[in-house]
Order: C-alpha cells, then sequence, then structure tokens
C-alpha cells in the first residue's frame, strides 16, 4: 500500500510520515528543505510546488492522500485573497491528480477554524460557519472544493494537534505552549478554566484513523469533526499536568473574557463511521508523559 502526503516536512505532515512509513511506503511532497524529516526510512521525498499541476508518474501509484500542505498566512507581503488562491489551487490540482491517477481516497486535514465565530455549547458539524479568521476560510473553501469533484475524500476538521515532543515547536497548539510553560514554571493566563474541553487531538490518533480507513475501504464524501472524546475541564487538565511535570506555574483566570466556552460533538464520526476517537483524559497524559521522557 502506498500513500502521498503533502506538507510532508511540515510539523503535523512529518510526523504522520514518521508513523506510517513504519508500515506503508510513503511519498512525501515538500516545498521547503528539512534535514531531520528527510532521515526517515521507506519514504520517497519530492520537492514540488503544489501550486503548479502535479503529474509526476509515480509507481506504484498511491492509493491514498494525505493532504496537509497549507499556507497559513505568516506574510506580510501577502493578501487574504493571495493565501486563498494559493491553498485552494494546492488542493485542486491535487484532486485532479487523484482523480487521473484513480486514488481511493483523499484525507484532507481540515480545521474546526472552519467555524469561526462560535455561538454554541456544543459544536457539531451543522453549526454555520461565520466570521472565520484567513485560515478557516481557507480551509472551508478548500473543502467545497472536494465537494465540487468526482472524487472520495474525508474532510477531518481537526482542533490543536498534539506532535511527537522531539520536534521542539512548542507554540502551537494553544495546549502546547501551555505545557511547555509549566516545565519552566512560568505563569499562565487562562480563560474560561471551568469550561469543558476536547479540542485536541494527537498525530497517533490521525494515524489511527487512516490505517482504519484503508482496511475499511469505504466510498465516502464527507466532512467530520475529529477531536478527542468525552471532554473534561480546562482545570482538571492543568492540574493533570502541573502534577506530571513536576510544575509550580501559577495559573491565573481571566474573569472578563467574553468569548464563548464550547466543546466539541464527535457523534457523526461515532454514529456514520462507527469510529471512536480516544478520551481528552487519555491523549492529555499521554501526550505529557511522552514530553516528561523527552527532556528527562
Amino acid at each position: 500500500m502506498t500513500i502521498l502526503i503533502t506538507g510532508a516536512n511540515g510539523l503535523i505532515g512529518s510526523d504522520l510520515v514518521k508513523k506510517l512509513s513504519n508500515k506503508y511506503k510513503i511519498y512525501g511532497i515538500y516545498r521547503t528543505k528539512n534535514d531531520e524529516v528527510k532521515k526517515i526510512k521507506n519514504v520517497i521525498w519530492i520537492k514540488y510546488d503544489l501550486k503548479k499541476n502535479f503529474k509526476k508518474k509515480l509507481k506504484p501509484g498511491p492509493k491514498f492522500i494525505i493532504h496537509c500542505a497549507v499556507d497559513q498566512g505568516a506574510s506580510k507581503k501577502k493578501s487574504i485573497s493571495d493565501y486563498i488562491d494559493s491553498n485552494v489551487t494546492i488542493l485542486k490540482n491535487m484532486a485532479n491528480y487523484a482523480k487521473d491517477n484513480k486514488v481511493k481516497l483523499i484525507i484532507n486535514l481540515s480545521s474546526v477554524d472552519v467555524y469561526g465565530d462560535i455561538k454554541k455549547k456544543l459544536l457539531d458539524e451543522n453549526c454555520l460557519p461565520q466570521n472565520q479568521n484567513t485560515y478557516g476560510l481557507t480551509k472551508l473553501l478548500s473543502e467545497r472544493v472536494l465537494y465540487g469533484q468526482k472524487i472520495n475524500f474525508i474532510n477531518i476538521r481537526l482542533p490543536g494537534v498534539l506532535c511527537e515532543p522531539f520536534q521542539k515547536k512548542f507554540t502551537r497548539p494553544w495546549l502546547n505552549n501551555v505545557f511547555n510553560k509549566m516545565q519552566k514554571n512560568q505563569d499562565i493566563v487562562v480563560h474560561n478554566i471551568k469550561g469543558k474541553f476536547n479540542n485536541v487531538i494527537d498525530t497517533e490518533e490521525i494515524v489511527k484513523f487512516v490505517k482504519f480507513l484503508i482496511k475499511k475501504d469505504i466510498t465516502i464524501r464527507d466532512t467530520f469533526n475529529f477531536v478527542s472524546l468525552k471532554p473534561i475541564i480546562l482545570k482538571d487538565i492543568f492540574n493533570i499536568a502541573k502534577k506530571k511535570l513536576n510544575s509550580k506555574s501559577k495559573i491565573t483566570e481571566v474573569k472578563d473574557y467574553k468569548k464563548n466556552s464550547f466543546y466539541i460533538s464527535t457523534k457523526k464520526l461515532e454514529q456514520k463511521l462507527k469510529y471512536k476517537t480516544q478520551s481528552t483524559k487519555n491523549v492529555v497524559e499521554k501526550y505529557l508523559e511522552s514530553l516528561y521522557k523527552f527532556n528527562s
């Protein structure tokens, strides 16, 4: 079985390459150099700008595509329309490649940012997107690209994704940044500390889901929230982390914060695909364990 992964040297993409290459042959498409990632075995690396049509003949051809590549909007030299055009074009080109080369399934890594301003306590796939940031709007338009193509696809709307600690990039997601501050015993300011939280997943769960889809070999054209199961109180997450990391960080809550606190439904994923993710507590505890070992 062969899998093509776009954005293969990015934070999430490189983790997926590492974990999936143990079982499958991987084509890793990248745009910028990352020597650390390229040491991984059983991977054929392809340097390519996916804003151009991708017509390379790969043998054996990939049966699955995991689309991780995205331009998140960090340059002041680009406008919002530049990012939208860039990201939508990239996915259009991969959709065309999938159609021309009989790829079984595109797994598109989308984001819960597609929802924009969230007014509900429980967020499900029926919530209408509104007032998204550039990244969220780009992801929503990319999802719609796939609906306009005659191909098999699944959009998974991801929360903050915890990757392997060895990558040493602690600014994303937000929870990872918090854990890094705790290791340094820095004070932390948070909002809605008593709110339910499951806005997190890890790359191990994404890999597990990819393997599930490969084994199931289904025909599907749909979109799902893909987050951890069983929300827990945010304060409890901090207490677990402080204990595991032996942290002396002081946690301060901002009382006048007006942004809505919400948690995310996984009901559609469970009912339609019969798939359950790990619990929020398990995701957090497992990551903290690996983080503790890495820094010991």
